[in-house]
């Protein structure tokens, strides 16, 4: 396929598509929703010896300031359908949030704790998403993954993910592609469910910088305390570097308070990691992904 049909752009600035509001420009950039189109933007990458990226929403991680060398591939909408007996099968860029709804307007719920995350579903998988003792691991039936080497689409079991605290053994892996899931679900009334939702966003508003240019919490919870205590106690819950700060409404965030660069985040994650292992002995361990010029790059 060519630039024109995939609708491949170029100088795409790429602080306009990530949450965090960081990062300059892609050579070259486009957004998908099929499976065979995700297939050929990563076929046209590699014919023409590009480096790809392929993401979902961008509501975990940043890019950096001098952009990406390659194209980066967004995969983004698609639909969902419901069996009888409750399997939602879901593509990859369906809004995880929208998806929580959706469902509940048709009377099917077991998804509610995943109804305030923002993400996509291919992301929410890839990184494990989850809130209080729950993770999108623990409704996964199955998931289509097209590995890029071997050129064929796999079905994937939970096991097969390797799944930890946020995490699965393909977030760091550009050879293994999520395409769609299936996910169980239950009947319950739609009512409840809404109420659930809607009473859990606005314990998460009261609590978390809901709207702020952010990727989420930034780091995971050591198993020795959670990640903003250890902040906290660590000193550092009004550091700032930059235009890069920690939200006073909770010290697990790293938010862009305006004009932050990827360096000024880069500074402030290693500056609070320096001072928890330092006064604490805690080891501090990313949640969000950095995305450097040509792949995803430690923090």
């Amino acid at each position: 396929m060519t630039v024109a049909t995939l609708g491949i752009q170029k100088e795409i600035k790429l602080a306009d598509r990530c949450r965090f509001g960081v990062g300059g420009p892609a050579d070259f950039f486009v957004e998908v929703t099929a499976a065979e189109d995700i297939k050929a933007a990563i076929m046209y990458a590699l014919d023409h010896n590009l480096d790809y990226f392929i993401y979902g929403e961008g509501s975990n991680l940043f890019f950096d300031d001098k952009g990406f060398r390659g194209l980066v591939i967004r995969i983004s909408g698609g639909k969902f359908e419901v069996s009888s007996g409750g399997v939602v099968r879901v593509d990859a860029g369906y809004s995880l949030p929208k998806l929580v709804r959706d469902l509940a307007e048709k009377g099917w719920g077991g998804l509610e704790f995943l109804g305030n995350i923002p993400g996509s579903i291919g992301g929410a998988v890839v990184g494990n998403a989850g809130c209080y003792g729950k993770a999108i691991k623990d409704v996964l039936i199955d998931a289509q993954v097209y590995s890029v080497k071997q050129n064929k689409i796999e079905e994937w079991k939970p096991k097969d993910f390797e799944f930890d605290y946020r995490h699965s053994k393909i977030k760091y892996d550009p050879d293994k592609i999520i395409l769609s899931v299936n996910l169980k679900a239950v009947k319950r009334s739609p009512s409840e469910i809404v109420r659930e939702i809607e009473q859990e966003l606005n314990e998460r508003k009261s609590k978390h910088p809901h709207t702020a240019k952010c990727a989420g919490s930034f780091f995971k919870n050591p198993k020795e305390m959670a990640a903003w205590k250890a902040i906290t106690d660590a000193g550092m819950a009004d550091a700032n570097v930059g235009g890069a700060a920690i939200s006073p409404k909770h010290a697990n965030f790293l938010v862009n308070s305006g004009g932050a660069t990827s360096e000024d985040i880069l500074k402030l994650a290693r500056m609070i990691q320096k001072e928890v292992s330092s006064k604490l002995g805690i080891q501090l361990e990313p949640e969000v992904r950095y995305v450097g010029e040509f792949s995803v790059r430690g923090i």
